[in-house]
């Protein structure tokens, strides 16, 4: 690869990695206000009793909202993965842009 095309690549992957990081963000915000929420929950279900329909409700609503947690961890080990590869692929850029460098002044 050449050096203009690898300096290319590094800034594309560095745009790739700053969407990625943004993704994270917004889901890890989305956790927090969805653990808010479970919370809320649980300690309004303490209000009712056991069998009540709006205990029961509760419990419903908290099933779904921890559901959708785990699609957001989900979600986020995926991320996780997609930064690891841009992170090593950004590494080999910086390899290669480093010895056609080298090898420009070597001659």
């Amino acid at each position: 690869m050449g050096l203009l095309i690898a300096i290319a690549r590094k800034v594309q992957l560095n745009s790739q990695r700053f969407a990625y990081e943004h993704k994270l963000m917004v889901i890890n915000r989305a956790k927090s206000d969805l653990a808010g929420k479970i919370s809320d929950y649980q300690m309004s279900q303490t209000d009712y009793e056991a069998n009540s329909p709006e205990a029961k409700t509760l419990q419903q609503r908290i099933e779904r909202l921890n559901q959708v947690d785990k699609r957001l961890d989900e979600q986020l080990t995926k991320i996780q993965t997609q930064l690891q590869l841009i992170e090593a692929e950004y590494g080999s850029c910086d390899q290669m842009i480093q010895s056609n460098i080298q090898r420009i002044y070597a001659a």
